[in-house]
C-alpha cells in the first residue's frame, strides 16, 4: 500500500511538472491579461510559457513585432525569473528591433537588464520629445545597454550609450547630413541622464534628463559647424543670443 501511495505521488508530481513545462503561452497569456495595464495590447502567442513568441506587443503607441523569449527555469530556484528576449527584424528599418537579458527578482521585485540593444528611428524618437524648433529628420537610433537596475523613479544604476550614426535633416532647400550624435547613459538620483558627446558638427554640448512622470529636459549649447547649410545657422538664431564663444543656449 505504501509503495502504491509513493508511486501515485511521484506520478502526480511528474504530471504537474510536465503540465507546467508544456503550458502553452496562449493559455498563460489569457490568465495574465486581466492584470495588464490598459495601454498594453498583445497579439497571438505561440510556443510554451518557457519558450515562446508573441506576434505583436503594443504599448503607448509603440509596437514590437515578433517578440521571442527563452526563460531559464532553473533560475526560479534562486528566486529570479531570468529570460533572454529578442524582438523585431534588424533588416527592417521601420521595425523596433533588439535583444536583452532580463532578470526579475521574485522577492525584491527588482528588474535588471544586461547586454541590451535596441534599434529604432530618429523620427520615432523625435515624436516623443517636444523640440524648441520644428525639425524633420531621419536616420537610425541605436541604444546599447550594458547594465540597468530598476529604482525610483526609474533606476538605481544605469550604464550604456545611445547613438545615431548618421542623421539627415530636411531644410528649405532639401535634405542635408549632420553626421553622428551620441551620448552616455547613467543614473543620477533615480533619474535617467544622458551626456551628449560634444564631438559633432552641430557643436551640441548638452545634458538631458528624464525625471519622474516622463518629465524630459535638455540644457546646453549649440554652435553649428561652418560646413553646415545656411538653414541651420539661421534656425539656431531663434534659440536666443549667442554667448561670447558663439554658442546658442538650448533649453527645453
Amino acid at each position: 500500500m505504501k509503495r502504491i501511495i509513493i508511486l501515485s505521488a511521484v506520478f502526480l508530481i511528474s504530471f504537474i511538472v510536465f503540465c507546467i513545462i508544456k503550458l502553452p503561452a496562449a493559455i498563460a497569456l489569457d490568465l495574465a491579461k486581466p492584470h495588464f495595464p490598459k495601454q498594453l495590447e498583445v497579439g497571438q502567442a505561440v510556443g510554451t510559457v518557457w519558450q515562446g513568441q508573441l506576434m505583436q506587443v503594443r504599448f503607448d503607441g509603440e509596437q514590437l513585432n515578433n517578440v521571442r523569449w527563452d526563460i531559464a527555469g532553473w533560475a526560479l530556484f534562486t528566486g529570479n525569473l531570468n529570460t533572454n528576449i529578442k524582438f523585431g527584424n534588424a533588416r527592417e528599418r521601420t521595425d523596433i528591433s533588439g535583444y536583452a537579458t532580463v532578470s526579475y527578482g521574485l522577492f525584491n521585485h527588482t528588474l535588471k537588464v544586461t547586454d541590451g540593444l535596441v534599434r529604432s528611428t530618429v523620427d520615432r524618437a523625435m515624436q516623443r520629445v517636444q523640440l524648441p524648433l520644428p525639425v524633420t529628420a531621419k536616420g537610425r537610433v541605436i541604444l546599447e545597454l550594458d547594465e540597468y537596475t530598476s529604482g525610483a523613479p526609474y533606476c538605481e544604476s544605469l550604464k550604456g550609450e545611445i547613438a545615431s550614426p548618421n542623421i539627415d535633416v530636411q531644410g528649405l532647400n532639401g535634405w542635408f547630413n549632420i553626421g553622428p550624435l551620441a551620448g552616455k547613459l547613467s543614473c543620477k538620483s533615480g533619474d535617467v541622464a544622458i551626456l551628449i558627446n560634444p564631438d559633432n558638427t552641430l557643436g551640441l554640448e548638452a545634458d538631458a534628463t528624464l525625471k519622474a512622470n516622463f518629465d524630459f529636459s535638455v540644457a546646453g549649447y549649440v554652435k553649428p559647424d561652418a560646413s553646415l547649410p545656411k538653414d541651420v545657422h539661421d534656425a539656431v538664431k531663434f534659440l536666443g543670443r549667442p554667448d561670447s564663444q558663439g554658442r546658442y543656449p538650448l533649453n527645453f
